[in-house]
């Protein structure tokens, strides 16, 4: 999202917040009319257009949200969409991605009143990894399996079944259901780290050639947690071909201490000696 449309989502983000606190709110009920109205921004370019059309006044596109929704959502998500609806977008199709970031968010927000946040972090995770060893299953849960959106996100359900919570299995359907090939585990990446920062800490993601011993796990814990000056959660994973050493993704950021990156310099270095 570019500037307009982001400042529009933080502010729609800024409502969903103060909700969240009332003590009768249902938050699920809230994730699932924001994923409902999600589908529909992105199906109906009407709604899209209506609500996000910037030679409306913001109070005309607010009372027009007001009687789109009134009666067949919560009431609190009808304070959210407004707060959408009069605020600026770059491109009409953003709203669509704001109102799936705000669901998702509304998961979150219901995770954390059970206290259930750091596990579903974790199981976020274990999921992603679980189908980066299952090439087969990640095809089959992508836009290039088998039936509709809908049908593959219900064979999610029963395939992770009772191994996930709730709140879990309700982001990995809905990742499954907006997946298009390739994406699958980008998406699980990110709503990983969507959890780990509401819980105020670093995601990085480690990869090493073999699995890190307790003590060399918190050492580079310290070590990062030094860097970058916050609390961080470590993800880790095994991959061989590394051969050794670890690699280090925290953000847009990588750290590749790897003897796999070391040979590969060193013959880059190599050939470029040779070219000379």
């Amino acid at each position: 999202m570019r500037a307009a449309s982001e400042n529009s989502l933080k502010a729609g983000l800024k409502v969903l917040q103060q909700v969240m606190h009332q003590d009768d709110i249902d938050a699920m009920a809230i994730a699932e009319n924001l994923y409902g109205l999600s589908d529909l921004a992105r199906t109906s370019n009407a709604v899209r257009q209506s609500l996000t059309d910037p030679g409306r006044a913001d109070d005309d596109k607010r009372q027009l949200a007001h009687d789109l929704l009134t009666g067949g959502v919560e009431p609190q998500t009808i304070d959210i969409v407004q707060e959408l609806a009069a605020g600026h977008w770059s491109h009409p199709s953003d709203i669509g991605e704001a109102l799936e970031t705000l669901g998702n968010e509304a998961v979150f927000s219901a995770a954390e009143r059970e206290n259930k946040l750091a596990e579903v972090e974790a199981q976020l995770f274990a999921v992603n990894m679980f189908l980066s060893e299952h090439r087969d299953l990640r095809i089959e849960l992508s836009d290039l399996g088998v039936g509709t959106a809908h049908d593959r996100a219900h064979f999610a359900a029963r395939l992770f079944g009772d191994a996930i919570n709730p709140f879990t299995s309700r982001l990995v359907r809905r990742a499954v259901r907006l997946s298009v090939h390739g994406r699958l585990k980008a998406q699980l990446r990110d709503l990983t780290q969507q959890a780990a920062q509401r819980r105020g800490l670093l995601f990085a993601k480690v990869t090493s050639a073999q699995p890190l011993e307790a003590q060399h796990v918190e050492r580079l814990k310290g070590i990062l947690e030094k860097k970058y000056g916050r609390a961080v959660t470590l993800n880790m994973s095994v991959d061989p071909e590394l051969i050794g050493g670890v690699r280090v993704r925290v953000g847009d950021q990588a750290i590749n201490a790897t003897v796999k990156s070391s040979l590969a310099r060193a013959r880059r270095d190599l050939e470029r000696y040779n070219s000379q």
